[in-house]
């Protein structure tokens, strides 16, 4: 008996509806049904073990079934046999919008392309801005440990000067010997203990003393270490007598707090202090601070002087009678000067006004502070000049040789990781060539790691040329996150978004450069969450714990973390960062893809794979599959209009007639856009409410027995005029 029309609308609805929501219900499963297939199973094996050999386009598409394999996974199957047209489309640029792929309307061209290296390969770079920053920093680092050592020396030795009572007792203490020797400029590796015993304890003051009677060149040193100590002929100390007075003691240290260092620190500001406080008090002359050379040093830093260099003008400026309009300090330039004579109770004469002394209590602290504050401001510029030179020009720089061939630059990052000339140039370039990965290399196995922090600053490959950075992420993946990340903020048209969102962007594409490890990446929480939402997933509803478990799954193992969840964009999103097992950053992966190219095109073959199988026995459920994998990605009508299927399923959903497709392509748009809100079927329970529409109007409209709509996915059938995709490409391309 024939049955009724409601009857055979109700079951061919049911089969579509039902064949769809059979596979989708549990979508993993069903996946993985088709991928322990026999068949797909081979071809994947295949892919796997082959693909990592292929060096060129040309060798790519000539295996055909690595290339074959692969254009079925983005859905270009029908493309298949146009390989010139493919070739161009590998070859593309994606950085560049006037590339080939890049004016192809269809999204998936593009996709095809960036699942592969054959022309986005890391940039060679010897530094990234990251890596620039990073030297510059340790030069700080060295300058801040200059400093504390030198405090720290400076407090051993008078505290513990005191407590020296004969020759053997300096001379047997490492710290307190090698303080003086340096504080000296006697630092020789040659000296022994007798020699400096008797330069010690020789009589200055006599012309036939063992150290009046040295020959050397560095006999006025010799001389100054001797005339430092007390100690008498028999190298012990006459009765009432110390090792140093404290006079002694203070010039022993400025001697080498004032050369050792090799510049202005705050433990030689602080001598400075001490000195010139203990001194002005006995000033009783404009004479005697201004040829005091520390004194003159002193003001100059104090009030800003570093143009004055004449001890002549500075005496001038001090002794200016400021109730005269015409005195010098005022005709010289003004408030600055004025300020320093008014600091100071000279008369014009040079001799001390009144009984206070050349300076009160107040104006000598006022003097100390602004020393205190001024006394490395010429360091501190040419530290800056220094760091801007660097910037300018390590970008010049190709190789070791380079970087070797110019001096202040080379002398620069010794300094910065705490290496002097002394240094082998043939370890240094054995660091700067280590695969730090590589526990074996020099680098990464050397005890000193000042080596490893030196190889991991700069990007030269084993022959010493400028190579692509090894970073958390390639340049490709890491641009990409930031991609989609603004444009999953702003693709509806939310202009509030842009600014944060750029924003965020650049903090994801700066920062990432510098992570150095997987536990690092986790503990910043707004990379994190810029790397969730770039995939279309919401931070908040991912625990640190469960990201943990996700980014260390071993991707390789189909039982790993990421690989058992139903939701296919976290193992995904594991396969874009180059952590290794333990944490650290992988070596550069060789070949045309790397681990995240590879998954994505396998799981994509799986997806295409499915349909194809649910399409043999329901077109209408395999269109209905295929408009929920690709919507998340849909932002504009063009891109449902540029695709036949999803062009079909919104026809279908809605009723409208397939001649719709040559009409005005604006009039196209704005009747797509009169239909779908496409911000609001981002949500899945709004999507599936879509498809259960699509899903009945299909079955209204096709009988079970035959469906034309198998043409949608064949190479030779279209439903849209060459018309209407010509002026989709014109528009984007516009």
């Amino acid at each position: 008996m024939r049955q009724s029309e409601g009857a055979r609308e109700g079951l061919s609805m049911v089969s579509t509806f039902l064949t769809y929501e059979t596979v989708n219900r549990n979508y993993k499963a069903s996946l993985d049904r088709v991928k322990n297939d026999a068949a797909t199973a081979r071809e994947a094996q295949y892919y796997q073990e082959n693909i990592g050999k292929v060096k060129t386009v040309d060798e790519f598409v000539d295996d055909y079934r690595l290339y074959s394999y692969a254009m079925k996974a983005y859905g270009l199957e029908d493309m298949t046999y146009a390989t010139a047209f493919m070739k161009k489309v590998l070859d593309s640029d994606l950085t560049d919008d006037n590339s080939f792929a890049n004016k192809l309307a269809d999204q998936k061209y593009r996709d095809f392309a960036a699942a592969f290296k054959f022309s986005t390969t890391d940039t060679a770079i010897v530094q990234t801005s990251t890596q620039i920053d990073g030297v510059i920093g340790a030069y700080q680092d060295e300058i801040d440990k200059t400093n504390e050592e030198t405090a720290s020396a400076n407090a051993y030795y008078k505290a513990t000067i005191s407590t020296v009572k004969t020759v053997d007792d300096l001379l047997d203490n490492s710290r307190l010997r090698d303080y003086a020797l340096k504080a000296y400029g006697v630092d020789s590796p040659y000296w022994s203990k007798d020699f400096l015993t008797k330069v010690l304890t020789s009589d200055v003051d006599d012309p036939a003393s063992f150290v009046n009677q040295l020959t050397t060149p560095d006999r006025r040193n010799y001389q100054a270490m001797a005339r430092a100590y007390n100690f008498n002929a028999a190298g012990a100390l006459d009765g009432g007598d110390a090792a140093q007075t404290t006079d002694q003691t203070a010039e022993t240290m400025f001697a080498y707090t004032s050369t050792v260092p090799g510049r202005t620190t705050p433990a030689l500001a602080a001598l400075n202090k001490d000195y010139y406080e203990a001194k002005i008090g006995t000033i009783t002359s404009v004479d005697e601070l201004v040829n005091d050379s520390r004194m003159f040093d002193y003001v100059r830093n104090a009030y800003g002087l570093q143009d004055v260099t004449l001890r002549s003008t500075l005496k001038n400026i001090l002794t200016s009678d400021l109730s005269d309009p015409a005195n010098y300090a005022t005709t010289m330039g003004g408030a600055k000067y004025e300020k320093v004579a008014a600091a100071f109770n000279f008369n014009t004469d040079g001799t001390i006004k009144g009984t206070g002394g050349a300076q009160t209590t107040t104006q000598r602290a006022e003097t100390s502070a602004g020393y205190l504050v001024g006394y490395d401001d010429r360091q501190q510029q040419t530290d800056d000049d220094l760091y801007s030179y660097y910037r300018r020009t390590i970008s010049t720089v190709e190789s070791i040789d380079d970087l070797e061939g110019t001096a202040k630059l080379y002398n620069f990052v010794l300094a910065a990781f705490g290496f002097d000339g002394a240094t082998r140039k043939k370890d240094i370039e054995k660091a700067l060539t280590s695969e730090l990965s590589d526990p074996a290399s020099f680098a990464a196995a050397n005890k000193d790691k000042r080596f490893e922090a030196l190889a991991g600053a700069f990007n030269f490959d084993e022959d010493g040329n400028m190579d692509a950075p090894s970073l958390a992420q390639s340049q490709a993946n890491l641009q990409q996150v930031a991609k989609d990340y603004v444009v999953r903020k702003t693709r509806f048209g939310n202009e509030d978004e842009k600014e944060k969102a750029t924003e965020e962007a650049s903090y994801y594409t700066k920062t990432m450069q510098s992570i150095t490890s997987r536990d690092q990446f986790l503990k910043d929480s707004r990379l994190t969450g810029i790397m969730l939402e770039s995939f279309g997933l919401d931070p908040k509803d991912v625990s640190a714990d469960f990201l943990k478990q996700v980014m260390t799954s071993d991707l390789s193992d189909p039982d790993s973390f990421a690989n058992q969840q139903a939701d296919h964009r976290f193992a995904e999103m594991a396969s874009m960062y180059n952590f290794t097992e333990e944490g650290g950053i992988a070596p550069k992966e060789p070949g045309v893809q790397d681990e995240h190219g590879r998954l994505t095109t396998e799981y994509l073959y799986l997806q295409e794979s499915l349909e194809d199988e649910t399409g043999a026995g329901s077109v209408g459920a395999q269109l209905a599959l295929y408009f929920q994998r690709m919507f998340p990605s849909v932002n504009t009508a063009f891109d449902i209009l540029g695709d036949k299927a999803l062009l079909e399923v919104f026809r279908t959903a809605y009723q409208l007639p397939a001649e719709m497709s040559s009409m005005d392509i604006d009039k196209q748009s704005a009747l797509v856009e009169k239909y779908m809100d496409f911000e609001e079927l981002q949500d899945p329970e709004e999507l599936q409410k879509f498809i259960t529409r699509f899903a009945a109007m299909y079955d209204l409209q096709n009988d079970t027995g035959s469906d034309p709509l198998v043409s949608l996915f064949s190479r030779s059938a279209s439903s849209i005029s060459a018309d209407t995709l010509l002026s989709i490409a014109q528009l984007k391309n516009s």
